[in-house]
């Protein structure tokens, strides 16, 4: 995976998108907090099992999409809502293949998010997989109709093989790292 950038329809059902849109909505209501790129945000998750759990499930569908083998590094969610901005950037080595799914929203508003100047108006459970590393990547200030929330989960690889791989699991901000324990034969043939 060079610049390529790749959407993946309905990659995850509407059902699940959301569950995981209501885990976010009730750690804003128990702890709301947002991080350095987005402050404002409602909530932030990472590393949480729930969306690492997701992360792990979708592993062998995003290695068929890029064409090689991956390893994850993390998973992080966010709950986005009116007058967010998420202004272009790259990612970090930990982020060298990239995926975001739109998870639910409140309302049928696409926020967009723009990858190397294309545009992507994404559906609930639609992703698009990138390199995180290499293209600009951002969204222009959410402006959808009142009381609008939308969720979100990044799910970041390097390649197997690549020049990232010390990443594995994202080492450098925790100790605990259970992928590899969980991904069986049995789950990569269903």
């Amino acid at each position: 995976m060079t610049q390529q950038v790749i959407c993946l329809p309905r990659l995850v059902p509407i059902e699940f998108c959301q569950f995981f849109t209501h885990v976010l909505m009730r750690q804003g209501d128990l702890a709301p907090r947002g991080d350095e790129q987005i402050p404002n945000a409602r909530a932030i998750l990472d590393h949480e099992y729930v969306f690492e759990t997701l992360h792990e499930r979708l592993w062998p569908v995003i290695e068929d999409a890029v064409g090689e083998k991956l390893m994850p590094t993390y998973a992080y969610a966010r709950l986005y809502s009116n007058g967010d901005v998420l202004e272009k950037h790259r990612d970090r080595p930990a982020c060298e293949v990239s995926v975001t799914i739109q998870l639910g929203r409140s309302h049928h508003y696409a926020w967009p998010i723009y990858m190397g100047g294309q545009r992507f108006d994404l559906g609930e459970g639609d992703g698009v997989v990138y390199p995180g590393c290499d293209v600009d990547h951002w969204r222009d200030c959410c402006d959808g109709p009142e009381g609008y929330y939308s969720g979100q989960v990044f799910l970041h690889f390097v390649r197997a093989s690549g020049p990232y791989v010390e990443q594995v699991g994202d080492q450098t901000t925790r100790k605990v790292f259970s992928y590899m324990k969980n991904r069986t034969a049995q789950m990569e043939v269903k």
